[in-house]
């Protein structure tokens, strides 16, 4: 896998536009959820320790972006609050070195768990066991959380060694 870089300010389109393509999000829902956090990493206004990472391809377009960030109220916790990759991208790594990367790069900020939260919806059931192959353990479920009938599910891992 290439590095892993910082996102440009000129591809906050194709970035939401990958987030769009997964099936996951509206291009509404995108621009929602992960445009006002774009727009704070280019400007410079994103607070300390978010981060936005892109696994850029040979021609230099994204793959795959990543977003995490720390935990206000709980020391040494982070959340993953993005991972994805194109498409046709799935199944090649992308989405392993993003979230290696993510490991990594938390582990250096003193994280102690990381946090993913992802729907029970069945066409999420991808993303679902994709985390669970990486080593994270399902540890619990909101019924109706992000709208009637739809269950939030949360994925933990420890990112230290139990004593």
């Amino acid at each position: 896998m290439e590095l892993l870089r910082p996102p440009c300010a000129t591809e906050s389109d194709e970035l939401l536009a990958l987030a769009v393509s997964t099936g996951l999000f509206s291009t509404d829902d995108a621009k929602d959820l992960f445009g006002s956090v774009l727009s704070q990493l280019h400007t410079g206004t994103l607070p300390e320790g978010h981060a936005v990472v892109v696994a850029p391809d040979s021609d230099d377009r994204p793959m795959g972006w990543a977003y995490y960030a720390p935990e206000q109220y709980a020391p040494g916790v982070w959340n993953l609050w993005w991972i994805g990759a194109r498409p046709e991208r799935h199944g090649t790594g992308v989405g392993v070195a993003l979230l290696e990367h993510v490991e990594r790069a938390v582990r250096t900020h003193g994280a102690r768990i990381l946090v993913i939260e992802t729907s029970a919806l069945h066409y999420v059931s991808r993303a679902r066991n994709f985390y669970t192959r990486q080593g994270y353990q399902e540890c619990g479920r909101i019924p109706d959380f992000y709208g009637t009938g739809e269950t939030k599910v949360i994925f933990v891992k420890r990112l230290f060694a139990a004593p």
